[in-house]
């Protein structure tokens, strides 16, 4: 009897359904319209079907794995980003293409800490990637890791070598993604600056902002207007840098990024309750064929008897601790404690909002590189923010504030 049990088990959770390379190739083009059209709660709720059902292979879960974690990287929720990022590496390490899996985590882990402007780690991670990784990887990958190369090229103060990666990168990003020509083109606008040849880099400005309004999208948008602030601010363009960063603020402001972090949050914890419902279902269904076939095997006997009442006990359990964790989240959601930035009143200083962020985190003890990363601003920006703080103000440091 036992034996036709477990039989009967290993039929209800067979391990089938293994998805091509043509439908992840699919499923990666759905995920970016949906996020191109800020649609992150349906790319989440359709990667979250793939993740929670059992057919799932360990390949296509680590790739609905890294989807996600391209979902959350886009609105800059790193820490989500780099969570999915380490589910994606242990399923995809289960699977038949273990070598491929490890080599584009690798990549991936250092764009993210290219992002967050960790360069010793991008440069140690540099050295075990090679042109060659990326044979069994998408075009604009790579078209990222040339971007990358330039980058670091240019902090080297090796302008013309940078230049070279970039413009490869644009010649791939032309042919397979132009929607992300813009990430090359406002790398330009930095070099250019360090050349001195102003022309350039207002021209590689106005192709990336048009390029980044013609596939709509916002991100590219909002970093082609950081980018050409910071370059104002660096050449002394007062003027002009104050009305760029005014631009900025508004573009920052609509796109809400956190707003919309939270809500992929709030989607995650939606999908995890209804999936332990769908669980306790389909455990109760599980016990009930059991005890069905055990009472028609032995006929009632007190054996049977047993086991129904100690898998009744059992159910009783799940569904009160069940209970206990739904009420404890709710709870715990409810208690949420909402911070206040207006500790200074911008119209007694003429202030503006992303300065009266700046002096908050100023009197956290925040760094220049700190605050950058935290308001998504350059640290250079962060610098002539104080500036025009401390004239406002009538400060002279940072601990007056």
């Amino acid at each position: 009897m036992l034996r036709i049990i477990i039989i009967l088990l290993c039929l209800l959770h067979n391990d089938t359904g293994f998805a091509t390379d043509k439908e992840h190739e699919k499923l990666k083009q759905e995920i970016e319209v949906l996020n191109d059209n800020h649609q992150y709660e349906l790319s989440i709720r359709k990667l979250e079907e793939i993740i929670t059902n059992p057919n799932t292979s360990n390949y296509d879960l680590y790739n609905a794995y890294i989807q996600k974690y391209l979902t959350y990287k886009r609105l800059f929720n790193y820490i989500e980003a780099l969570n999915n990022l380490d589910l994606a590496l242990k399923a995809g390490i289960k699977s038949d293409k273990k070598e491929s899996v490890i080599k584009r985590v690798r990549i991936e882990r250092m764009f993210v800490h290219f992002d967050l402007l960790e360069f010793d780690k991008v440069a140690a991670l540099l050295k075990l990637i090679s042109r060659e990784d990326f044979n069994t990887i998408n075009k604009e990958t790579e078209a990222f890791y040339l971007s990358v190369l330039g980058t670091m090229s240019n902090r080297a103060k090796e302008y013309y070598l940078a230049l070279q990666y970039l413009d490869e990168a644009l010649i791939i990003l032309k042919e397979h993604a132009p929607k992300h020509l813009p990430l090359i083109y406002r790398k330009k606008i930095e070099i250019y600056r360090h050349l001195n040849q102003y022309d350039k880099a207002i021209e590689n400005f106005e192709k990336g902002l048009a390029c980044a309004r013609e596939h709509k999208m916002d991100i590219y948008i909002i970093a082609m207007y950081n980018d050409v602030a910071i370059f104002y601010s660096e050449i002394g363009d007062v003027e002009s840098a104050l009305r760029t960063e005014q631009i900025l603020n508004r573009l920052i402001t609509d796109y809400d990024v956190t707003n919309r972090s939270g809500k992929l949050h709030m989607v995650e914890r939606e999908l995890l309750k209804n999936e332990n419902k769908g669980k306790e279902k389909q455990n109760s269904k599980i016990k009930f064929i059991i005890i069905g076939f055990c009472i028609l095997i032995i006929i009632v006997t007190f054996i049977g008897y047993y086991f129904y009442k100690l898998n009744n006990t059992g159910r009783t359990k799940s569904i009160n601790e069940h209970l206990y964790l739904q009420n404890d989240v709710e709870n715990s959601i409810q208690n949420m404690d909402e911070w206040n930035l207006h500790n200074v009143n911008s119209s007694d200083y003429n202030l503006t909002d992303r300065q009266l962020e700046i002096i908050k985190l100023v009197k956290e003890g925040k760094t220049n590189k700190e605050i950058g990363t935290a308001l998504f601003i350059s640290e250079n920006t962060v610098k002539y923010h104080l500036k025009v703080i401390y004239k406002t103000l009538n400060v002279i440091k940072r601990s007056d504030l």
